[in-house]
């Protein structure tokens, strides 16, 4: 009687691991990844106090994707963004 809940145990455990592998898979293959529109570069600039006068940090993501940043941030900041161009981009604020 043991090694019958023993092999029971066994054919639930493989059952549910091919349910799981068929759901990944499936999700896998029908889900495509979603393509991002750059159309801005933003630049993050964070000040030390409410002053805004000394800058402690910086974020900038280009418009060519290679996002350079250095210093603290802060509860300080101003975000500017510059427009790329290029196709999908027209008409989005």
């Amino acid at each position: 009687m043991l090694r019958k809940t023993y092999k029971r145990r066994i054919l639930l455990v493989a059952l549910m691991a091919a349910m799981l592998f068929a759901v990944v898979f499936g999700a896998l293959l029908t889900n495509r990844p979603a393509k991002a529109h750059v159309c801005y570069s933003i630049l993050k600039e964070y000040y030390s106090d409410d002053t805004y006068t000394e800058v402690v940090g910086q974020q900038y993501w280009p418009c060519d994707g290679q996002p350079s940043s250095w210093g603290t941030p802060s509860l300080y900041v101003e975000t500017s963004r510059e427009p790329c161009g290029g196709i999908n981009c027209e008409g989005l604020p």
